[in-house]
């Protein structure tokens, strides 16, 4: 049911937004940021429950965990990498690192 309750939350963020965007879009850019912050926050939970059962399994599979804790941090860092390139186009500023080049 949590799904449910995220899914809604989003969606309910995204027609706020879009309302938004049309007279204050900074407002719209913030709500925005602050919606994929909650999420992430509220989901943190899980995300820790799934990586203590990937090291269980990696533990009983014989495994060494290094490798699962070298991939968890790329995945993590592509998670967060991806996450500020959003934020980056939801605020127009899409083109910025082609700007910098």
């Amino acid at each position: 049911m949590e799904i449910i309750q995220i899914v809604g939350f989003g969606l309910i963020a995204t027609i706020l937004i879009l309302i938004l965007k049309e007279q204050k879009p900074i407002f719209a850019f913030m709500l925005a940021t602050i919606t994929g912050l909650m999420i992430f926050l509220f989901l943190i939970g899980k995300i820790a429950e799934v990586i203590s059962l990937l090291e269980r399994l990696a533990t009983e599979g014989g495994i060494n965990l290094i490798y699962l804790k070298t991939i968890l941090k790329i995945i993590g860092i592509a998670y967060i990498a991806e996450f500020g390139a959003q934020i980056t186009r939801d605020a127009g500023q899409g083109l910025l690192p082609q700007r910098l080049n």
